[in-house]
């Protein structure tokens, strides 16, 4: 994907080299905790300086409550309080710079930011009431960014690490990547992201650096459809599970060999609906999704089921593998019966 010079222009992000705070995701956390660790383990393979949680005990990292407030079930005023409280850990811990590893996560705190820098006597309000919950003052972090900015910054340093490349060793051919990125990385915040909502290349950036094809379909930017009021709220699931049909059937022409992202919800949703899509209209399309740092993880021949956690994915994922040269070893624990057995990509 080649920017054209004003888009270029207009979406140049800084990216902070180092000194890394993660704020952790709750999404992640539950439905896919190999993931973040992968994060750090790629922060210490590049050399970067990185911390989490905070010191004291009651001083862990929490969630942002970015669910919760978009499901109404907080209010903005309790979101900017825990934003805050996170950016005191950043700052008690030496560092400057907020790094999330969900991109609502990433929203909310630049929302946050946009908030306390627009908003006259805003940023003295909240240091008074953090002052009096927790003993500690507002200091607004130098960048806030998502992991994946870092990963994309990297990319090339990380290439001359991968034992593997995205490529099928059979045919020598590069395999064939959907990137979706997360709405509330390149649409809810464009500015904030790499390459902006049109041209956002924080992904494919990746995909061709370490080798891989990527997929241009009609569909390509639309939404999993998890939002937050339809994939919990079961009346409104309907809707969920249209929207990853809408995306299957539009990229299957194109044959996609996986599809990659930097969201835990879209990991979630356009993994495992493709079971509930595969029940209800009998098409089994069986795209393995990965993240950015899976992804990365295996080309650096990590181990696929003790530090990746393949076994976590509901499509699997070793025919993949198997077709870019990567052993699968120490498996057998971890086979079992999946909902989706077929193997390959595109619809059959």
């Amino acid at each position: 994907m080649n920017l054209p010079p004003i888009a270029t222009r207009r979406y140049v992000k800084p990216i902070p080299d180092d000194g890394y705070y993660l704020t952790q995701s709750c999404v992640f956390g539950a439905l896919n905790p190999a993931h973040e660790k992968l994060v750090a383990r790629l922060f210490d393979l590049l050399g970067r300086r990185w911390t989490t949680g905070g010191p004291g005990v009651g001083c862990q990292n929490t969630c942002c409550t970015g669910m919760s407030m978009h499901g109404s079930v907080m209010t903005p005023e309790s979101q900017l309080l825990v934003v805050a409280r996170l950016w005191a850990l950043c700052a008690e811990a030496g560092f400057e710079n907020i790094a999330a590893s969900c991109v609502t996560s990433f929203a909310t705190h630049n929302e946050c930011a946009e908030l306390l820098h627009t908003e006259p006597g805003l940023a003295a309000k909240v240091d008074a009431v953090l002052f009096k919950s927790c003993g500690r003052q507002l200091v607004v972090p130098d960048h806030i960014v998502h992991c994946s900015d870092i990963i994309y910054r990297y990319r090339s340093e990380l290439s001359r690490f991968m034992s593997h490349r995205l490529v099928d060793v059979g045919t020598g051919r590069p395999l064939k990547v959907v990137d979706h990125v997360g709405c509330h990385y390149n649409k809810l915040m464009p500015r904030k992201s790499v390459g902006g909502s049109e041209y956002c290349d924080v992904l494919t950036a990746m995909i061709r650096e370490w080798g891989g094809a990527e997929v241009d379909y009609p569909e390509r930017r639309h939404c999993c459809g998890m939002g937050f009021r339809q994939c919990v709220i079961r009346p409104n699931r309907g809707f969920t599970v249209a929207c990853v049909r809408k995306k299957l059937e539009s990229m299957a022409p194109f044959a996609p060999d996986l599809m990659v992202t930097n969201c835990p919800g879209c990991l979630h949703i356009l993994d495992r609906e493709q079971w509930a899509v595969s029940q209800l209209t009998g098409v089994v399309y069986d795209i393995p999704v990965l993240t950015y740092a899976e992804l990365a993880a295996l080309l650096l021949g990590w181990d696929p089921y003790e530090l990746v956690g393949i076994q976590m994915h509901t499509v699997p994922v070793e025919p993949v593998l198997e077709r870019i040269g990567i052993p699968a070893s120490g498996a057998s624990p971890y086979l079992h019966e999946r909902p989706l057995a077929r193997q390959g990509g595109g619809a059959r």
